[in-house]
């Protein structure tokens, strides 16, 4: 038996795996106790990491970039690669519309505007690489 974390959408679980013998079956168990319920996991950051290591490290949180953000910005929901910016500084906005397309995963993510109001500024271009929480565009 092998004992793996695995995390999915930033809960970590615990699991044991067994490992089949070469004709592809499991062996028989001996009355094998059934496990109790899984407990509420507490979610864990995810992290871009390597392959994990014999020993064990508690994981560190993740920090947003220096600056933080205000009420009018318009900020990452996750690490990636920005496609598309949708505005440009003046345009006016309303509440969720689309202002910036990202890039995680081979996937795309809309990011919109949290409230109506005029683009003050944009601190992205396409092709930038942007971190969970870092601010995209602000807005006045």
């Amino acid at each position: 038996m092998r004992k793996f974390r695995i995390t999915v959408e930033g809960t970590a679980y615990d699991v044991t795996v067994e490992e089949l013998d070469e004709g592809g079956s499991a062996p028989t168990p001996a009355a094998a106790p059934a496990a109790p319920p899984p407990a509420a996991a507490q979610p864990v950051p995810s992290q871009a990491t390597p392959a994990p290591s014999t020993t064990a490290s508690a994981p560190t949180p993740q920090q947003p970039p220096a600056g933080g953000s205000g009420p009018g910005d318009v900020v990452s929901p996750l690490a990636g690669t920005v496609q598309k910016v949708e505005v440009g500084v003046g345009d006016p906005v309303t509440e969720g519309q689309t202002v910036v397309t990202l890039e995680a995963m081979k996937m795309l993510t809309t990011v919109v505007a949290p409230r109506p109001g005029s683009v003050k500024e944009i601190k992205v271009q396409a092709g930038s690489s942007v971190q969970e929480g870092q601010v995209l565009v602000v807005l006045g």
